[in-house]
């Protein structure tokens, strides 16, 4: 456990900009950072939060344990994004578990500080509600997709999220980061074997090119067609 230092905070406070200098100095005596390797668990179901975390770099899967212990991919969060607050503000034991997919750090301002700053400062308190409001939008949105379309779509779409959420190289063909089968699979609500005869599918139509973990999308407008028709 290590204190933040300036630069791991400027992203909070710009995503954040309500508090007084002194308020700003209470989070940062009150707050924590923690560096993850791609693959280390940040948090498990069944645990409490610590506190409000916030992904100051890097970029987590949220997941559950489905039928069978298979995980599911519940979302992908970017960095400087806030991380499990759903369990925190609502006084329950984490409902999912959050695990870096590369090496990131997660910055947890303190329970306590927490809930006096939702007290003391409205606008903070507004805030957060306005992106807990979002972000269970963006899932009902995704959940309804997952039920309703079929396996083309639903790839599709994830393809679309990740290229949303972990973002592109240079080339603004590749996505950032390593992403294998069974990965989309899990994001996709679909078994590995279908993810894998769907991704080939896609590769002889010219749509993306799949190879040890780097994908490529070749015709974007194309995979967006598919997500949204079918």
């Amino acid at each position: 456990m290590l204190t933040i230092c300036d630069s791991e905070t400027k992203g909070f406070f710009v995503m954040f900009p309500f508090f007084s200098s002194e308020e700003k100095e209470h989070i940062i005596r009150s707050t924590h950072s923690v560096s993850y390797k791609k693959g280390e668990t940040v948090f498990s179901e069944g645990e409490p939060p610590a506190g409000l975390a916030y992904l100051s770099y890097g970029k987590v899967k949220v997941c559950r344990k489905g039928v069978l212990g298979k995980e599911q991919i519940v979302r992908l969060v970017p960095g400087c994004s806030l991380l499990g607050f759903r369990a925190l503000c609502a006084g329950e034991l984490y409902q999912a578990s959050a695990k870096a997919i590369e090496p990131s750090l997660v910055c947890t301002v303190e329970r306590g500080c927490f809930l006096s700053l939702m007290q003391a400062n409205s606008a903070f308190a507004l805030s957060v509600l306005r992106h807990a409001s979002r972000v269970l939008g963006l899932a009902d949105l995704r959940m309804a997709a997952l039920l309703q379309k079929h396996v083309r779509a639903r790839l599709a779409d994830s393809l679309l999220l990740l290229a949303d959420t972990c973002g592109m190289e240079d080339d603004r063909q590749t996505l950032c980061g390593q992403f294998s089968r069974s990965d989309l699979a899990n994001l996709s609500n679909m078994t590995t074997p279908n993810a894998i005869r769907t991704l080939s599918t896609f590769q002889r139509e010219g749509l993306l090119s799949f190879s040890r973990c780097t994908i490529r999308l070749l015709n974007i407008p194309a995979i967006c067609r598919i997500s949204k028709h079918g």
